[in-house]
């Protein structure tokens, strides 16, 4: 075990109290965020809820059978037409990895598009989104080559691929990710270091929960770190608690609870490289308030008109009221792009999205202006 290994051991698991981790996170927080937690408005756009993998707590995937499907580009453009409407910034693609190399069902549903593969589908929509409406285009489509992220950089100014966990214990039978071949960690490595190559920015991230041993944990906090030590590309990381859903394998396993979650936030921001957002989802908490002031500085994407698809039985909430809790304790909610100010750079943006970025931003790289979202 390293120094490192064994200091993030010795925070989680150890005994210094709970309100001083906290307090030196947020102290970290505040040297490199100041006072402000920021969120993205944006909307859902699931392009498609097909997908080669299937995981063991997901009910954003459907078999054919059970309706899995591609939205069409009019589909598309109403979601993104009312984003737009809405004050939002940012049009969230999610969808599944490659089902085509699963389901004969989803090339003859693209055929019926017009398209050979659900990569040209998904470029070719983020080029509509972006070209048609004031929204930026941030692209979750699993794993990414190097020149699949060159392609989607000309419309898109960022990107996003969870790691989950570190731990390949957990593809096999009976854990979370058999039966997810995607799910691999080498693979996803491969998909950030194509980001890093081709200059792309990206969100990353755990989902705590589904690996639960103590050894487990420790390993994932620490591999994240270094990782975000090594990949420059990595503007973000989601801590994201799993939350139980019904109709799953996995509908009755334990979910983690507030005071071990907030000493994982605490110590990955505490080691995390400053100037790397640390973001946690609102809708998937007890009580919000409770993790303000933990090294958290984002929520993530948050949406005035479309559900959380991933999470669809946790509502998204509101963002006065969120506001009003985030002053009660001496921070400022702020709205922001899905790129963060320090990526705004003709080095890692595209000329086309650089510029309208740019046409968005104030000096500071937030939003000029932004419509109330209720």
């Amino acid at each position: 075990m390293s120094i490192l290994d064994k200091k993030i051991e010795n925070y989680i698991f150890g005994d210094i109290s709970t309100n001083e981790l906290l307090s030196l996170a947020f102290e970290k927080k505040l040297k490199h965020f100041g006072s402000f937690i920021t969120y993205s408005p944006k909307v859902f756009i699931p392009l498609t809820t097909l997908c080669q993998d299937s995981c063991a707590y997901c009910t954003f995937v459907k078999s054919p059978k059970d309706g899995g499907t591609y939205l069409t580009h009019e589909e598309v453009d109403a979601i993104a037409n009312v984003g737009d409407k809405s004050g939002c910034f940012e049009a969230l693609f999610t969808l599944g990895d490659k089902p085509e190399a699963k389901w004969s069902f989803a090339i003859e549903e693209l055929q019926k598009l017009g398209y050979d593969s659900t990569f040209s589908y998904l470029l070719e929509n983020a080029k509509r989104v972006n070209e048609n409406y004031h929204l930026f285009p941030h692209i979750n489509p699993g794993l990414m080559s190097n020149n699949e992220i060159k392609q989607y950089k000309k419309y898109s100014p960022s990107g996003g691929l969870m790691i989950e966990t570190f731990s390949n214990k957990l593809t096999e039978k009976g854990r979370a990710h058999y039966g997810a071949k995607t799910k691999n960690v080498s693979l996803r490595l491969n998909t950030l270091q194509s980001a890093m190559d081709m200059k792309y920015p990206m969100t990353t991230g755990l989902l705590l929960g589904i690996a639960d041993t103590k050894d487990e944990i420790v390993f994932d906090i620490f591999q994240l770190i270094e990782t975000c030590n090594k990949n420059k590309a990595i503007q973000e990381i989601i801590l994201q608690n799993f939350r139980a859903k019904q109709n799953t394998i996995m509908r009755n396993n334990s979910e983690i609870i507030n005071d071990l979650f907030l000493r994982i936030i605490a110590t990955t921001r505490i080691f995390l490289p400053g100037h790397i957002s640390l973001q946690i989802p609102p809708n998937l908490v007890s009580d919000v308030r409770l993790f303000l002031k933990s090294g958290i500085n984002d929520f993530g994407g948050i949406s005035p008109k479309t559900i959380d698809w991933v999470n669809p039985d946790h509502n998204w909430p509101n963002i006065e009221n969120l506001k009003i809790l985030v002053e009660e304790n001496d921070q400022k909610l702020f709205p922001r792009l899905p790129v963060y100010p320090s990526f705004i750079d003709k080095e890692w943006l595209s000329p086309g999205i650089y510029e309208k970025v740019l046409n968005s931003v104030n000096e500071s790289g937030y939003p000029k202006k932004h419509e109330l979202i209720q």
